[in-house]
């Protein structure tokens, strides 16, 4: 029995090859999560150490520059992760994790805004305690996507722990904890997921 293949076939099992690379191909998510969850935990930290006197400035005179400086920090990595990307082949998962990851930074910008107008509309400042919560809402649910996305078991307990800590986060509220667990928060939200992500990346291309 002959065992040769026709031209046809042959571009069949390529055409499936490829498709099923692209399916395994690593998401290319992790610097984006570990850059901004990075930047913000730290922040969080250092308005914490404030909070509780470990800092010689008020927690009010430390968040500004603070979160500022988280901003534009994460800003350059952004601007020099999306340099870089823009060079490289993209696939159906990283497209789709990218988009969901995309509006979530979009949602979380312009709440941070609505809320600084309405506070300034209202003359005091009482929602911004819930920037916090929305920014770990947002998380839990990009995280859900790209674990529907990409079909990693391990990403659906990011989703699951993040809700968890948003709950753990109001529960801290108006405590000096409050800022140390919305720190710990992005640093299971964001960086470890982040860096775990960078590794299999890594791993994937060696």
């Amino acid at each position: 029995m002959s065992h040769d293949h026709s031209p046809a076939h042959d571009d069949l099992s390529y055409l499936r090859s490829l498709a099923e690379a692209g399916r395994n191909a690593p998401l290319s998510a992790g610097p984006y999560l570990l850059a901004g969850g990075g930047a913000f935990a730290l922040a969080s930290f250092a308005i914490g150490l404030a909070d509780v006197g470990l800092l010689p400035y008020t927690a009010r005179a430390v968040a500004a520059p603070a979160l500022l400086g988280a901003l534009a920090a994460f800003g350059v990595c952004l601007a020099v992760l999306l340099k870089r990307d823009a060079r490289r082949a993209e696939t159906d998962n990283n497209r789709a994790v990218g988009a969901a990851w995309t509006a979530v930074g979009l949602g979380i910008f312009f709440y941070c805004l609505a809320v600084q107008v309405a506070s300034w509309r209202s003359g005091t400042d009482s929602l911004g305690d819930s920037i916090a919560l929305a920014v770990l809402m947002q998380y839990g649910a990009a995280w859900l996507v790209t674990a529907l996305v990409a079909r990693r078991r391990w990403m659906f307990a990011v989703a699951a722990i993040t809700a968890l800590s948003m709950i753990l986060v109001a529960a801290t509220m108006d405590t000096p904890a409050a800022w140390f667990a919305y720190a710990a928060a992005l640093v299971l939200s964001g960086v470890l997921p982040g860096a775990h992500l960078m590794r299999l990346s890594a791993a994937c291309r060696n």
